[in-house]
């Protein structure tokens, strides 16, 4: 339900600027304050899953042979070769020429492969493909902050949150319950500079979930040590991107 509720809040959110567009030649304040770049992330987009328990068959079987069933955790991993995507913002406040504060939402499709995180301690869906749809309250000083600017160098920080679906295609003929989207609160910072004669920003973003433990492998067997000894694993949902953003409308 919260996954929902996210991305209603997403398209509600840029409906008005979609609406905006309409009326482009009209609204010259929202032309000012609107941007728009592409992004690109080759070999620099990696995406983990936070650890989710479901209730389903061990692959084992009892002592009259039937099926046994288990509480399982499930983790899956995806590092994408290549992402691309589409940011818009928008300037909610300009402080000065040089300083802004702003709303954004870098939507990035990646290509790659899904897989388990560790198959010998938790199970993994496999598949292909990710999306990526975070939102972002970022604060711009320099270059890239206004249309009015002339700083050669800019930076900018932000925080949010972030929607991410991994394995998009489902090629393990596995439940979709098993491969959930998920939610992640995120933070994000950027070096601009001018590239010929358009903003160029090297952008890093980091999301990271709590972390959860779990004390039973994917077969439902308590985890052990390299002595035989029982013990948990812990770790949590994440995501590392380093992305090239290229401002088209400058």
């Amino acid at each position: 339900m919260k996954h929902k509720i996210f991305i209603l809040s997403i398209l509600l959110s840029f409906f008005s600027v979609v609406r905006a567009q309409e009326v482009v030649k009209e609204n010259k304040e929202f032309l000012d304050k609107f941007f728009l770049s592409i992004t690109t992330s080759p070999y620099m987009d990696f995406m983990v899953s936070p650890i989710q328990f479901h209730t389903t068959a061990t692959g084992n079987t009892d002592i009259f042979g039937n099926p046994t069933y288990a509480r399982i955790p499930f983790q899956s991993v995806q590092f994408n070769i290549l992402s691309l995507g589409l940011e818009p913002r928008y300037n909610l406040k300009e402080f000065d020429d040089d300083a802004a504060l702003t709303l954004a939402a870098p939507v990035s499709f990646g290509i790659g492969v899904t897989g388990p995180v560790d198959e010998l301690k938790v199970r993994g869906s496999t598949g292909f493909g990710s999306v990526q749809i975070p939102v972002l309250l970022k604060l711009f000083i320099g270059n890239g902050s206004t249309y009015r600017t002339i700083r050669n160098f800019g930076f900018n920080l932000g925080a949010g949150a972030e929607l991410n679906k991994i394995g998009l295609i489902n090629i393990s003929g596995e439940s979709n319950e098993f491969n959930k989207a998920f939610i992640l609160p995120c933070v994000t910072a950027g070096i601009v500079f001018m590239r010929g004669d358009s903003p160029m920003e090297i952008n890093f973003k980091y999301g990271f979930g709590p972390v959860r433990s779990h004390d039973v492998d994917g077969q439902g067997n308590p985890l052990q040590d390299n002595n035989g000894l029982p013990y948990k694993r812990s770790s949590r949902g994440q995501s590392l991107k380093l992305s090239l953003v290229y401002l088209l409308n400058y």
